[in-house]
């Protein structure tokens, strides 16, 4: 991990990365030890939502909020 020069970001590799088992995306931080998180649609419908549009720009295709929360509701 490395700091700008004002040393107001830090700059840092991430790994994201969509788990279709449970429709959570994950998000880690080589750099960072111990770092790893999980993205759900439903407690965090933005950055889910934000998360996805990247891993679809490297084609990677996780479903959308829309349609995972179509899907919830179908299963109920």
């Amino acid at each position: 991990m490395s700091m700008s020069k004002l040393g107001k970001s830090a700059y840092s590799h991430i790994a994201v990365w969509y788990d279709s088992d449970d429709g959570s995306i994950h998000v880690s931080m080589p750099d960072v030890e111990g770092f790893h998180t999980t993205v759900d649609s439903g407690q965090h419908p933005e950055l889910y939502e934000k998360l996805s549009d990247c891993l679809q720009q490297v084609g990677e295709q996780p479903p959308h909020t829309q349609t995972v929360a179509d899907d919830h509701r179908q299963q109920a």
